[in-house]
């Protein structure tokens, strides 16, 4: 296998764990309305602002909880962009009781076997 074409696997699979921990939750709820938050003020939250390392910290309006009222992603904004460009979030499990959460996610790009993905990859380099 090309160096090249493991490294973008590699990648792949570190954001998809990564992005696992998203607090997808949020999705839907406002940011905070402190002044600081300028153009997010008062607005609803995506789910690539919950990666976004940009909101980092940025408080969520109304969530209920005692902690973890905050984002905390670690994507850049074009990293985070990209992600949800090739994936899409299918089902978010915040928190239970017992303290199980899951995220799935679907990649965009659908084919019909391996191996005709793999010749389009290859193709591309």
């Amino acid at each position: 296998m090309n160096n090249k074409i493991l490294i973008n696997k590699m990648r792949d699979n570190a954001e998809l764990a990564q992005a696992a921990y998203g607090y997808f939750h949020f999705i839907g709820k406002n940011f905070s309305n402190k002044e600081e938050y300028k153009d997010k003020k008062d607005t609803e939250i995506t789910q690539t602002d919950i990666l976004d390392i940009t909101y980092n910290g940025y408080e969520v309006k109304d969530t209920g909880l005692i902690f973890d009222d905050k984002l905390k992603g670690d994507f850049t904004p074009t990293q985070a962009k990209r992600f949800f460009s090739r994936y899409d979030l299918l089902i978010h499990q915040p928190n239970t009781e017992s303290g199980f959460s899951a995220t799935l996610f679907g990649e965009k790009r659908k084919q019909k076997n391996t191996e005709s993905k793999l010749l389009k990859e290859l193709q591309c380099f």
